[in-house]
């Protein structure tokens, strides 16, 4: 009887055993999915951040051939300036919103991005300061001194995306890869503790059966 009660215990440890790590897998398990689909919310969203971004930055640069060609009173200047800055800050906005996304290895590459920003605004508004928009020949000289100046930032943008892109593809495929482990150590670790607890239920069955076998014998 001594044999079979601790058997029983043993049996019972690993029932409780099983439950137990069955609860701390799974929550486990779930815990690591919702970081993942945290960090591949982060990545899309930078992805469409960036997007909005260059679509914003777009607009600025319409806004200000809308300044050249249209600003020639005071107040139709003032409001095709407002719209310029706004765009301005739109763009800032957006790429604010996409750094979170970055970790620190590839965080310059968005910080990079906003200082450049930053600087061709401020090209773009210094050569306003002394520029007449009253005449034909002034709106074309000034538009020529920065003609092209905003191209090699415009052309930042697709690489980036891509990139952002890729890493986001790369992060599921990471963490599907992630869960499917995980899932299989799960799966292997309940597997053991259910075979050893059936193995100790039986052998304690079996010890039971003997024992009154034993006594209806010597009876």
């Amino acid at each position: 009887m001594n044999i079979q009660i601790r058997l029983m215990a043993i049996a019972i440890f690993f029932v409780l055993l099983t439950g137990l790590s069955a609860l701390y897998l799974l929550d486990s398990v779930q815990r690591a999915e919702n970081t993942a689909l945290q960090e591949q919310q982060l990545l899309f969203s930078a992805t469409l951040a960036i997007e909005e971004a260059h679509t914003q930055f777009k607009i600025q640069i319409q806004e200000w051939k809308n300044l050249l060609l249209r600003g020639k009173n005071l107040q139709a200047y003032e409001t095709y300036l407002g719209a310029f800055n706004r765009q301005s800050n739109l763009v800032q906005e957006h790429l604010a919103t996409a750094r979170i996304a970055f970790d620190s290895n590839s965080r310059p590459q968005i910080d990079e991005l906003i200082i450049n920003h930053k600087k061709l605004t401020e090209t773009y508004l210094m050569t306003l300061n002394n520029a007449k928009l009253d005449t034909l020949n002034n709106i074309e000289r000034l538009d020529k001194s920065i003609q092209g100046i905003d191209r090699p930032f415009d052309n930042l943008f697709p690489n980036l995306i891509k990139n952002l892109s890729l890493s986001f593809q790369n992060k599921i495929l990471q963490d599907n890869q992630k869960h499917a482990e995980a899932s299989q150590h799960y799966i292997l670790w309940i597997s053991f503790c259910v075979i050893i607890s059936t193995l100790f239920i039986i052998a304690s069955f079996w010890t039971a059966i003997k024992t009154t076998r034993k006594d209806k014998f010597n009876h």
